[in-house]
């Protein structure tokens, strides 16, 4: 833009400047032409032949002889020259002055008036001579006046066409400066461009010489191609790792070098699809990870960034390729070797699971055994020894409790039991629980409850009391006659719940304060040292608040007592239930044992057999041992038990297994309450339980007070339960078990519970339009017995019982091909169903 402005301006200025040299030429042409010398010697001239004429006239008058033609002569040229003047454009300019036109104009009447006298004969010339001789007198000054005012014009009109070369001459000496002025503008500009272009021309040719030498000495293959694929730059790099020289790939096909060949076609129809228009799947897509092939034939895995160029000749494709076998061979290695690892971990965890839980199994056989021993007949000592070894049992319960719950946090297995409660009164239970403990060291402990609110949340109370026994114990371990309180405060509202746990012990040291929650870290110091533990109490307390979405902390100074806290989000109650406190509070514990009870017991542990077996031996049952779950079905089937007592984890048939076979045989005991005896009480655990048929969960280890407390729970059913027969029959009278329902209501989510009736419904519904076809077809019982097996177990988890136990009935006649019975129990059980649903429907408060 500039350089077109600079060359129009540099036209212009050269354009006036010839056109103003023309200008002065033309000027100094008109003065080098000028008439003004000759109209001034023609004034002149006019002058002098008009004294030539006057002195022709004097001679004529005073000769004798008078030469009248000399006269005629002289007159002739004086007319002549007055003629030009007053004729010739020479003398236009001249005649343009008024003054001397008059005088001109004068002279031309005196001449005119003067030709007849000299045109006429000798005698009247010579008689005029007189006369002429005093006119010319006359004319003689006429024409003097008008030969100075025609000197004095001219000198004037020279004066001004030298000034006007003159101002032309400085316009032309302006212009002229100002043309060379932009010529050395130009110049000058000219020369920054010649720098500039020979500057960039340097930086590119350096760029090129270190592009050239990063291509050539680059790691990477890198390969040009253009768009018919053929290579244009193959580089050192490439050679190397392809194996072609630099001659052999330039100039061939890349597909043909480098592409495996079961790639070829895909890669082909990739780049026709991409010259179409189609969106790049490898060009400007970064780096992807691809096959390609070496001279040899061998594949190998690479890196490949590919972008395109546009060039005058066409599109070109670079690309920049890494060989990865090593890298793609070492992630495989690291992988193989994490995999290793973690299955390592895995099975390291398991064993610790599965050692922990076979530790409690002769554990919870000592403890169970030692509650067998009559204290009132033991000596002091005997008493003493006793209380050692079940303290000592009970100990050793926890360390193997607390690395079973380690495994199952880490395992991510162990789920909250989220419920409405008291957090007041669970935190006094955990304080009155801990207070005889804290005596023996000489320390009270206090609780203050700093906000109402807490009296009624919503969260897992058994794990918030875990965690603050943890806090409780090792506050007791480590003060000595002093105060422990422990508080509890919401701050604005139940979303950040903060617990605290002030001892007025020893203090931590600043220095223990960042490993006091990790596993197995115990803070020995002063008397201390006779302090037990594991050490993972606090691991436990900091994985367990951070299941429940809270975070622990702690602050002490040494010598100075400590103060843990744990920060959690609570929630408002959704439910109307009962606090925990006021159920703790309303719990029944039976002190006496219930009515004599015939019992099979299935147990493969004979440490727990035998525990069991005495506890009920003196509570005054029956016992029959099974000693696996097989054995225990034979003896259900076979002998009709008031109560079964499973154990869960047995070799070759579990407790689940073998309660669903026993409830499937519709013999024997098939009606019979069975209890689950376990050490696995986790919330999906029971329900799994339940979902099989078993009516109560006695946790392990037992104890005669938690027997008789499940045993007690089973008796009203045990005498509602009807008189069991041979055959098959469904006469439970109560509809729907509406604890059961209740539970499953208080269970699952409003939507969750909706979403899942609404699924039984619709299955049902489907099953009795089939249930017709399915009877009069007789081909297909197995699939009925089936799908009746699911269907029963779908109603009893929601308490239609009745139901069930007539989809049960639907499945014994199935499997025994009995198709008239079917046709009986078809009728009854739809119309149980209709029943079960509007009683169901409308006691739940849910839309039909």
């Amino acid at each position: 833009m500039s350089r077109s402005l600079m060359g129009l301006v540099t036209i212009f200025f050269i354009t006036a400047i010839a056109l103003l040299s023309i200008n002065i030429r033309s000027q100094l042409a008109e003065l080098a032409t000028a008439s003004s010398d000759n109209v001034q010697w023609a004034l002149s001239q006019t002058e002098v032949e008009l004294l030539m004429l006057g002195n022709s006239i004097a001679d004529a008058e005073r000769s004798d002889n008078a030469d009248l033609d000399g006269v005629r002569q002289k007159f002739d040229i004086f007319y002549s020259r007055v003629h030009t003047l007053s004729a010739s454009p020479v003398f236009a300019q001249l005649r343009s002055v008024p003054t001397i036109s008059a005088d001109i104009n004068y002279l031309t009447k005196f001449l005119d008036d003067t030709v007849p006298i000299i045109d006429g004969d000798d005698a009247d010339l010579l008689a005029a001579l007189p006369k002429l001789s005093t006119d010319l007198s006359d004319a003689r000054g006429i024409v003097r006046d008008a030969a100075l005012q025609g000197i004095t014009h001219f000198s004037k009109v020279s004066d001004n066409r030298r000034d006007s070369v003159a101002r032309t001459l400085i316009y032309v000496a302006l212009l002229t400066t100002a043309l060379i002025l932009i010529l050395i503008l130009l110049v000058y500009a000219l020369n920054r461009s010649v720098y500039r272009s020979k500057e960039n021309a340097r930086r590119s040719r350096e760029t090129r010489d270190r592009l050239e030498t990063v291509i050539s000495t680059s790691l990477d293959a890198v390969i040009v191609i253009d768009e018919d694929g053929t290579v244009l730059e193959y580089n050192g790099a490439a050679e190397r790792i392809f194996g072609y020289s630099y001659s052999d790939a330039i100039g061939a096909d890349m597909a043909d070098l480098i592409i495996p060949d079961n790639l070829r076609k895909a890669h082909s129809d990739g780049m026709l699809r991409f010259r179409r228009g189609a969106p790049a799947r490898v060009v400007n897509r970064g780096i992807v990870q691809l096959e390609a092939k070496r001279k040899n034939g061998e594949q190998f895995p690479i890196d490949l960034s590919i972008a395109a160029a546009t060039r005058p000749e066409g599109v070109i494709y670079v690309g920049f390729i890494r060989d990865i076998s090593d890298r793609v061979t070492a992630e495989k290695e690291l992988l193989s070797a994490r995999d290793d690892a973690i299955a390592g971990e895995k099975s390291k965890a398991n064993m610790l699971a599965v050692m922990s839980h076979e530790m409690r199994t002769p554990l919870n056989g000592m403890l169970g055994t030692l509650d067998l021993f009559d204290a009132d007949k033991l000596d002091r000592n005997h008493q003493r020894y006793l209380r050692v070894i079940r303290n000592s049992g009970n100990l050793l319960l926890g360390h193997v409790n607390d690395v079973l719950d380690i495994s199952r946090l880490d395992a991510d297995k162990m789920s909250m039991s989220m419920e409405r409660f008291d957090l007041g009164a669970a935190l006094q239970e955990t304080i009155d629980a801990q207070t005889p403990h804290a005596k023996d060291h000489g320390n009270t402990i206090e609780l203050s409850l700093l906000d109402a609110c807490l009296h009624d949340v919503y969260s897992d109370p058994i794990r918030i009391c875990q965690i603050v026994t943890n806090l409780l114990n090792n506050a007791i371990k480590f003060t000595r006659n002093g105060n422990i309180t422990i508080e509890a405060e919401c701050h604005g509202d139940l979303g950040d719940v903060e617990l605290r746990v002030i001892d007025s012990g020893i203090g931590i040291s600043e220095e223990n304060m960042e490993r006091i929650f990790g596993d197995f870290v115990t803070i020995d110091s002063s008397y201390s040292r006779n302090n037990g533990g594991t050490g993972l109490g606090l691991g436990i307390s900091r994985r367990l608040i951070t299941a429940l979405g809270g975070e622990i902390g702690a602050e002490s100074e040494l010598g100075g007592g400590s103060a843990f806290w744990l920060r959690m989000p609570m929630r408002h109650p959704a439910e109307s239930q009962k606090s925990r406190a006021s159920l703790i509070k309303e719990e029944v514990v039976p002190t006496t044992p219930t009515r004599k009870l015939s019992i099979l017991l299935v147990e493969d542990n004979a440490v727990n057999r035998l525990v069991a077996r005495e506890m009920l031996l003196r509570e005054g049952h029956t016992v029959t041992e099974a000693h696996n779950g097989c054995e225990g079905v034979l003896l259900a089937e076979q002998i009709e038990f008031d109560v079964i007592l499973m154990d869960i984890s047995m070799p070759e048939m579990d407790g689940v297994e073998a309660t669903g076979k026993i409830r499937e045989s519709r013999v024997g005991s098939w009606r019979a309450p069975i209890i689950a005896t376990t050490a696995h009480v986790l919330k999906n655990d029971v329900q799994r339980f339940r979902d099989a048929g078993m009516n109560e969960i006695l946790s392990k280890p037992i104890s005669i007070v938690r027997m008789r407390k499940a045993l007690a729970s089973v008796v009203e059913r045990i005498d509602k339960a009807p008189v069991l027969e041979n055959e098959p029959s469904v006469d439970t009278e109560e509809l729907i078990d509406w604890e059961q329902a209740k539970t499953v209501q208080k269970t699952l989510p409003s939507k969750q519970l909706a979403e899942a009736i609404e699924t039984i419904r619709s299955e049902m519904v489907a099953f009795f339009e089939d249930l017709p076809g399915m009877i009069e077809s007789s081909t297909d019982f197995k699939s009925l017995g089936c799908e009746a097996h699911r269907l029963a177990g779908s109603a009893a988890v929601f308490g239609a019982v009745r139901l069930a136990d007539l989809l049960r009935a639907i499945q014994f006649e199935a499997e025994n091909n009995s198709q008239k019975n079917l046709r009986a129990l078809e009728i009854e059980a739809k119309q149980c169903w209709q029943d079960t649903c509007t009683e169901y429907m409308a006691k739940m408060g849910l839309v039909p």
